[in-house]
């Protein structure tokens, strides 16, 4: 729907909050909010996790550096144990990373020694190199990285065995998230992850309320029916609970303006208290919209697979009584009654002629949403491409691109 979509920020997401323990009003049975990443976006979301700094543990190794880091991290897919494998270079902290990636997708079915014979150690100053194979496996609430296999430029000062018995090298928590941007940094949620063999599935919950999230992370009827109608384009679906939803109403669209100008009337038309409903292919948003210094309640429609705009209507607020036992009072009083049910009705003319058809899309525009993992800060935004109702849950499909902003401020 235009412009409509910004009216609630920080919602795609992934991506994807509580007070030190559950937001009121927020703690459900069923997760806020679910997220699957495909195939075209998990390779771009991993890469934007390099650099990964690694202390060396102290003790017996043949490695001089305290300290390496790892660049160039290739996705290679999920495995049938529950986790997911990638390829990494690790050079020591000192070295400039290569201004190009080395390693691409088809590295994942390659031997080591054969990558390893190809990576650039002159072009990153750095004394040797090493290909890794990299795994990682997600239990409550900790997403965890590991070596387990190595393999470096040949050269005397070659690490790779070291590297490859180093195992757990990063441990990132994914409990006590602050997802959203202002006003709503305060809050804090949880993040259950699930490795798929071309997808990711990642499951919100308000922070503390969840022991096990096991039943919450298996692929029900309605995500595999979600899943089945993505349209060509999107990598990101992304489904919540309308009462999580209105809550982000709440906090971030407590007041906005409809973009839309009637013939004969200046004044901008604002719509706030704005609460949203839905059944199958069916979405209901409801408030009060404000124009020419009048005050209506405000009904729009959506229906459909992908959830197009049907109807805006519009009723007075406060409709005066005119039961007053004064006629001429009375007249007056329903005169003014005719006047406000005729201008509604205009407003409410204009508003259907301007957005029926449209689809509803939540899409973040300018306010992406920003979050932390670990000691760094991303952004992520969603061109929403497909919306749905199903029940209670709203969902959107779309185009999402991550972006790594830097070190978080909390660092």
């Amino acid at each position: 729907m235009r412009s409509m979509g910004r009216m609630v920020t920080g919602l795609a997401s992934v991506l994807l909050v509580s007070l030190a323990g559950a937001a009121p009003g927020w703690a459900q049975p069923r997760p806020l909010m679910r997220a699957v990443a495909m195939s075209g976006l998990i390779p771009s979301l991993v890469q934007q996790l390099a650099p990964i700094e690694v202390e060396l543990p102290a003790g017996p190794t043949d490695i001089s550096a305290s300290k390496i880091k790892i660049v160039g991290l290739t996705w290679c897919g999920g495995d049938a144990a529950g986790g997911a494998r990638a390829l990494g270079v690790v050079y020591p902290e000192e070295a400039a990373a290569p201004a190009v990636n080395a390693l691409a997708a088809a590295d994942c079915d390659r031997a080591l020694t054969a990558i390893a014979a190809r990576l650039p150690i002159s072009s990153a100053h750095a004394p040797w190199a090493v290909v890794v194979k990299i795994r990682a496996t997600w239990k409550p609430w900790q997403l965890t990285l590991a070596m387990v296999d190595a393999a470096g430029v040949p050269s005397g000062a070659n690490p790779a065995a070291a590297l490859k018995g180093l195992g757990e090298f990063k441990s990132i928590a994914t409990a006590g998230l602050q997802l959203l941007p202002p006003p709503a940094d305060r809050y804090r949620f949880d993040i259950a992850i699930r490795f798929l063999p071309t997808t990711i599935l990642a499951v919100l919950f308000p922070s503390g309320t969840v022991a096990n999230p096991a039943a919450s992370l298996a692929a029900d009827p309605l995500l595999r029916a979600e899943m089945g109608s993505v349209p060509a384009g999107a990598n990101l679906l992304a489904d919540a609970q309308y009462g999580f939803i209105n809550q982000l109403l709440r906090i971030y669209a407590p007041v906005y303006e409809v973009p839309l100008q009637i013939q004969g009337m200046n004044q901008p038309i604002t719509v706030r208290k704005v609460v949203a409903a839905g059944g199958d292919n069916t979405m209901t948003l409801r408030g009060e919209i404000g124009y020419a210094g009048m005050s209506d309640n405000a009904t729009m429609t959506a229906q459909g697979e992908d959830l197009r705009i049907a109807t805006v209507t519009l009723d007075p607020v406060n409709a005066p009584d005119c039961n007053s036992s004064d006629m001429m009072a009375r007249l007056q009083c329903e005169g003014q009654q005719l006047a406000a049910t005729g201008s509604a009705g205009a407003i409410a003319a204009g508003l259907t002629n301007y957005y029926q058809g449209q689809p509803f899309h939540y899409s973040t525009g300018n306010r992406p949403l920003r979050f932390v993992l670990g000691d760094t800060e991303f952004a992520a935004d969603l061109e929403a491409l497909k919306s749905a109702s199903h029940g209670a849950t709203f969902s959107e499909a779309g185009r999402a691109t991550i972006r790594r902003l830097g070190p978080s401020a909390t660092r």
